[in-house]
């Protein structure tokens, strides 16, 4: 019985749908299916030129904008959701939610365009139209916080967002939110995990697995079922060390429960790279030292696999791509390593397995200081961005 990934609505928020059907060669197919580019296109002039209401804009905006990206048109993707915004922005007070949802999706592709400024402010913007028209108990408002708080951490404001995520934690749970709490909790064990990595320092490492220890031996109340996200990134810091009995157990856990019904990452090895191009940037010196000479506009790939009902990753390959892939290599290598917990199998017994896709995005944050002119330059530290394109 094949295994279908179903059209996914909200790239922008949640995931991509891709317009293209596929078969591999040992018969396991792929059915997607979505609307045309030039079908959103006719379906937002159709809206705007019967002047329909903001929600159905909004809606009609982000279809257009999600295939529009798809296509690896970000900046037209953007230009569409900005004009929306200056559309709509004056709604946010009737239309909280769907306006919360323009500002998200013009975030996440200005950081894929190096817009870290867009997409500082679109983050800040969206927290703020939410927590202005719900109640301050209300979980989407905390989501919206956690969401901050993953935008320093994505633009390496390290501390600021460990210290956001433990202040989370302790407003959801003085307002009765135990599930919130963990996750923002859970989020601060990842960032922890990620700077012993990236660090490779014995305070790193130990700052992370005390933590971690900490919260398996007294999980958050109400919210239990998270202890197994604190159990994989302990895994996660074993194996790192060269101990994989901790993921073995995990697998073995799964299997005996019959797997999951999704792809559950258990271990991933980083994607390395920029050691050089960093290290060029901190030496200082000349300016063309701190100018970007990485060419990062139109760089993209579709990057699919099959992930096995074992939880293991067949030969991860490019399926599209803009522009050269030579970049690719640390991405390639990183998704090789990775390790899924069992899937569950189908009711006829059969265990086809999951094809994911996932977008990743060349790119360079712009700076205004990089020469010590306000002529934008993009950072000679190149970064890779991510969209799980699976439905």
């Amino acid at each position: 019985m094949p295994t279908r990934i179903p059209t996914i609505a909200a790239i922008l928020l949640t995931g991509i749908s891709l317009p293209a059907a596929a078969q591999n060669d040992d018969q396991r197919e792929i059915v997607v299916t979505a609307r045309s580019l030039k079908d959103t296109e006719n379906d937002l002039k159709a809206c705007l030129a019967r002047a329909c209401p903001p929600a159905e804009d909004i809606k009609a905006t982000l279809a257009h904008a999600e295939n529009q990206f798809v296509e690896g048109d970000y900046r037209n993707a953007r230009e569409t959701l900005a004009r929306s915004l200056g559309r709509n922005r004056k709604h946010k007070e009737e239309f909280p939610i769907e306006v919360s949802d323009l500002l998200r999706a013009n975030g996440n592709v200005a950081i894929h365009l190096g817009e870290a400024d867009i997409y500082r402010l679109s983050v800040l913007d969206m927290r703020d139209t939410l927590k202005g028209a719900l109640k301050s108990d209300d979980y989407r408002v905390f989501g919206a916080e956690i969401e901050v708080a993953d935008s320093r951490m994505k633009l390496g404001y390290l501390d600021e967002a460990g210290d956001k995520y433990l202040q989370i934690e302790k407003q959801a749970l003085a307002k009765s939110l135990p599930q919130v709490a963990a996750i923002a909790r859970l989020r601060d064990l990842s960032l922890r995990v990620q700077r012993a990595e990236t660090e490779k320092t014995a305070f790193r490492k130990k700052e992370a697995v005390d933590a971690i220890d900490a919260f398996l031996l007294q999980p958050t109340t109400g919210a239990e079922q998270f202890k197994i996200v604190a159990e994989v990134l302990k895994s996660r810091m074993d194996r790192s060390d060269g101990n994989s009995a901790t993921t073995d157990k995990l697998i073995a856990r799964y299997a005996a429960l019959g797997g999951t019904e999704r792809p559950l990452l258990f271990h991933s090895k980083p994607i390395e790279m920029n050691e050089a191009q960093a290290a060029r940037a901190v030496a200082g010196g000349s300016d063309l030292n701190r100018i970007g000479t990485q060419v990062v506009e139109k760089r993209w790939v579709d990057i699919g696999f099959w992930i096995s009902a074992d939880g293991k990753v067949d030969e991860p390959e490019v399926i599209r791509s803009q522009g050269d892939t030579k970049w690719t290599d640390v991405v390639l290598k990183s998704i090789k390593t990775r390790i899924y917990a069992p899937l569950k199998a189908e009711k006829d017994g059969s265990s086809p397995g999951i094809y994911a896709i996932e977008r990743y995005s060349l790119t360079a944050q712009y700076e205004d200081d990089v020469t010590g002119t306000r002529i934008r330059q993009r950072s000679p530290v190149a970064k890779i961005e991510r969209i799980d394109l699976t439905g």
